[in-house]
Order: C-alpha cells, then sequence, then structure tokens
C-alpha cells in the first residue's frame, strides 16, 4: 500500500490532471448510456402496461431533473475554460448536446403518454435514433 501511495506522489499535476479527465469521461459516457437505456426500459415498461402514466411521468421528471443538473455542471465548467485540450473541450460540449437531445426524447415520450397519435409516436422515435447516432458516435459505438 506504502508503494502505491508514493506513487501518486511522483505524478506531476497534469498527470494527475488527465487521469481525473479519464474518469470524468468515463463516468460521463457511463451517465449517457446509462440514461438512454433507462428512457427506453421506461417506454417499454409503459407500452408493455408494466408502469402507469403516473408513474412514467415521475420516473422521466427524476431523469429529467438529473439531466438539468448535469447540463449546469458540464456548461460551467466549459465556461470556466478548465479543459486544456481542445478534444476534452469538444467531448464534454459534445456530451451536454446528446443530454439535451435526451431531455427532448424525455419531453417527447410524455406528450406521446398524454396523446397516443403517430405524430407523436414519429416524433419520439425520430429522437431516439438521433439519440443514439450521437451517442455511438461519441462513444465509438460501431452500429
Amino acid at each position: 500500500m506504502m508503494a502505491t501511495t508514493l506513487t501518486g506522489f511522483t505524478q506531476t499535476c497534469e498527470e494527475r490532471e488527465d487521469e481525473l479527465l479519464v474518469v470524468m469521461g468515463s463516468l460521463s459516457a457511463g451517465f449517457l448510456y446509462n440514461t438512454y437505456g433507462l428512457i427506453g426500459s421506461i417506454a417499454d415498461g409503459y407500452g408493455h402496461d408494466v408502469y402507469t402514466a403516473s408513474t412514467v411521468t415521475d420516473l422521466l421528471m427524476a431523469q429529467n431533473k438529473l439531466a438539468d443538473n448535469m447540463i449546469a455542471l458540464l456548461e460551467q465548467k466549459v465556461r470556466e475554460n478548465i479543459f486544456k485540450a481542445e478534444s476534452n473541450k469538444n467531448y464534454m460540449t459534445n456530451s451536454v448536446s446528446i443530454i439535451k437531445g435526451l431531455k427532448a426524447q424525455i419531453d417527447l415520450f410524455l406528450k406521446l403518454v398524454k396523446n397516443k397519435n403517430q405524430k407523436n409516436l414519429d416524433a419520439y422515435d425520430e429522437q431516439r435514433t438521433k439519440n443514439w447516432k450521437d451517442l455511438s458516435k461519441l462513444m465509438g459505438i460501431e452500429e
């Protein structure tokens, strides 16, 4: 354990920062991927009569609030210019864009719950497909 502790002291500030950015990137990727999956799972649960409209609304509004918090945090960090590498800044900016897309997907599904018509279904499906395309591109997932 002592060797591990001493190793941390031999790292430069820049090396530790790079490691923290890798962790931040991994956590944000997990957040994006899991949020996308959760929205789909909630929609599937509603479509198979597992969730009521009220439950869907509660679950999706909680996700919406988490998304708002993440957007505020990431936008603040981009504004503060804490990312030295342009690639890190671009990753965070793209992450914010995807989170906003996920919020749009949530809003469109809630609209569909209130009014089950083809127009609302098509709008939800279009946003869902766009979100997956954007998410898979950011994460390097081959389609």
